[in-house]
């Protein structure tokens, strides 16, 4: 066995069932029924990642999610879950930055998204972890790691999913932008 499928093994022991569950969710999707998301904060445009919310490896300050308005949520759901990602590298797809979950008020049909800081375990009242992202040895861990690329144009991205139970009722994918 090489040294990278025991890492593998490692982090698939490590997952919650959530997690596996939302993973398999970005797999196996088939959705129709599409949430509409918007930043809630005039600097995220969805183009490009703002000046200032990469990691701190590139000189982040205070990197954090740009805050949400979801709406369209459909009847029943009790929670959005958010999976952030790198699309332009393979490792920190399906969640590499990080999983969390924001619980809905009964019968939700908007909701308001506070933004989670990069590089920390703290979150948000009414936010609670998924997955930690994926970080190589000597990082700063956390719930949310911001783009971190280094200015190689990868496409950042947040797939959006309504949650009732076990079973994902809606997902919608947005841009964040490019760094």
């Amino acid at each position: 066995m090489n040294v990278s499928t025991i890492i593998n093994i490692a982090i698939i022991k490590s997952l919650t069932t959530k997690m596996l569950m939302v993973c398999t969710t970005l797999a196996l999707s088939t959705h129709v029924f599409a949430m509409d998301v918007t930043f809630d904060d005039a600097i995220w445009n969805g183009k490009t990642i703002p000046k200032g919310q990469q990691c701190l490896n590139y000189d982040g300050k205070s990197p954090a999610t740009p805050s949400m308005t979801v709406s369209n949520i459909p009847t029943g759901a009790e929670s959005l879950v958010f999976v952030y990602n790198d699309v332009s590298n393979k490792r920190m797809q399906s969640g590499g930055h990080g999983i969390v979950e924001f619980a809905l008020p009964e019968g939700a049909m908007n909701a308001k998204v506070p933004r989670v800081f990069g590089h920390t375990y703290e979150v948000p009242v009414g936010i609670e972890m998924i997955a930690e992202y994926r970080s190589r040895k000597g990082d700063i861990r956390g719930a949310y790691k911001p783009p971190c690329s280094g200015g190689k144009n990868h496409l950042y991205t947040v797939d959006v999913q309504a949650w009732q139970g076990d079973t994902v009722l809606a997902e919608t994918t947005v841009e964040m932008g490019r760094y």
